[in-house]
């Protein structure tokens, strides 16, 4: 019992601390996304999405994520591996719109203690960047992520809130391989019916590198489980 007071302590100490350091200069932006989930043989699905963001830059586009994978689940869905392919059109940092190419292999670890359920995803992570749309010291680009997530269940409602972090560090980064990204979350999922379900959250992304500015995000995500 007192764990997993000790734990709902740790990630609002986190979420507090990285929603703290949001500066004047902090971009704002949107993102929307729908998600379609389906589960084909027992313990198999495959997943699609897209993701669409805004931002308060000179053109108002972020970003357009098209993403494909699968997960496999056992240990009664308490472990899922996975993997995925995502298409990424983005307005870099050069001020130019460019595509990437992503893919990336997931390991979530799920644990439920009573009305909570705490989670960590580990993540692998390459991006192939286009070289006539900027210019880049690695080609492609290796990240590891490690996600921290508490949800809790409120008995009788529809509704899980949630919040998490997740920690982004390079992995050939010829200048050195460290932390480079914070992202906190926090946020609830609302349960429409036996398949619809729809996500609000507020994300902060503080970036370690001076050079870039932490961005403060509005979401909303709307996911289909056929």
């Amino acid at each position: 019992m007192m764990m997993k007071y000790v734990l709902t302590i740790y990630f609002l100490f986190i979420a507090f601390f990285a929603f703290s350091q949001v500066e004047r200069d902090t971009d704002v932006g949107l993102s929307f996304t729908m998600e379609v989930q389906k589960e084909f043989i027992k313990n198999l699905s495959w997943s699609l999405e897209e993701e669409v963001r805004l931002q308060n830059n000179e053109k108002g586009f972020d970003r357009s994520v098209s993403s494909l994978g699968m997960d496999y689940s056992f240990w009664d869905k308490r472990i899922k591996i996975g993997g995925y392919y995502a298409f990424l059109y983005l307005y870099n940092e050069d001020r130019l719109f460019e595509a990437r190419h992503r893919y990336y292999l997931n390991l979530i670890v799920k644990e439920s203690i009573n009305r909570f359920t705490l989670s960590w995803r580990g993540r692998i992570q390459g991006t192939h960047r286009n070289e006539n749309r900027g210019e880049y010291k690695t080609n492609p680009k290796y990240v590891m992520k490690n996600k921290f997530e508490i949800e809790y269940s409120v008995w009788g409602k529809p509704w899980k809130p949630f919040i998490s972090c997740d920690l982004s560090s390079d992995l050939n980064n010829p200048s050195g391989n460290e932390l480079t990204r914070i992202r906190s979350q926090i946020g609830t999922n609302w349960r429409l019916n036996r398949t619809d379900y729809i996500d609000f959250f507020l994300r902060y992304d503080h970036y370690l590198s001076i050079k870039e500015t932490g961005v403060l995000l509005l979401g909303v995500a709307y996911k289909i489980k056929l």
